[in-house]
């Protein structure tokens, strides 16, 4: 069994805490431009990388490349695989991406689908608490052992269901895509700028900023992203 997770620290988690084999596919399928997966020279690829310095576009492109031959290389074993989700928009479309591979490789093997909850009531040594994570890479080994027993199986019919879904957003090539009310929607680039602008301080850093909406507003956006957005906003404040 390979698991499979659209959340780099959450499969850095399956490997190396839990000992589980396990495939990221850092795709932020909720940003940009949905051409870019096959397309080393878009846009996207360097705006990422300034963020987050990782080395450059080809570097970023090629990590991306390099986990999708991962996955092909599952597929193409028949290898059980067991996905993990969340509501966010990148898994969403994410799962929706996964479902289309799936059907193009006509797969045979078995697919399992972990459904995370990010918020709700958990029990803790100081007694209940309400929960709120952003992503599921925020969960910690003892929450993901307790998850593994609600894994489900996903018949063929359902991944071709869900490669459609997926389809529809490719073709819209929204600039953004958000979760709003359960469905995945496509929004301008600068939607959630209002949201930035009340924790934006210009005396304040970058950092500090990013902190606050992160605090504040939970929704699976990549912390790069949010920099960026953060940057657009400061050099529109000084004109």
């Amino acid at each position: 069994m390979i698991d499979v997770t659209f959340d780099p620290t959450l499969a850095n988690t399956l490997a190396q805490s839990m000992k589980l084999t396990a495939i990221a596919l850092p795709l932020d399928l909720q940003i940009g431009d949905l051409t870019r997966l096959t397309d080393a020279k878009n846009s996207y690829w360097g705006l990422k990388a300034r963020y987050t310095k990782s080395g450059g576009a080809s570097a970023e492109f090629a990590a991306v490349t390099t986990s999708q031959q991962r996955l092909q290389q599952a597929l193409a074993t028949g290898t059980t695989l067991r996905v993990w989700t969340s509501v966010n928009p990148a898994d969403q479309l994410g799962w929706g991406w996964l479902c289309s591979q799936l059907v193009q490789a006509q797969f045979m093997g078995v697919v399992q689908r972990i459904q995370i909850p990010l918020s709700g009531p958990v029990m803790t040594e100081m007694g209940p608490v309400f929960m709120q994570n952003s992503t599921i890479g925020e969960l910690d080994e003892p929450a993901l052992e307790h998850d593994l027993a609600t894994a489900k199986v996903v018949t063929a019919a359902d991944w071709v269901a869900f490669s459609y879904h997926w389809q529809a957003c490719y073709e819209d090539n929204a600039a953004l895509r958000l979760t709003l009310g359960g469905r995945v929607v496509g929004v301008p680039q600068d939607f959630l700028d209002p949201l930035v602008r009340t924790c934006y301080r210009p005396e304040q850093s970058t950092a500090q900023t990013l902190g606050r909406i992160l605090a504040n507003y939970p929704i699976g956006m990549p912390n790069w992203w949010w920099q960026y957005r953060i940057d657009q906003i400061a050099k529109a404040s000084v004109r």
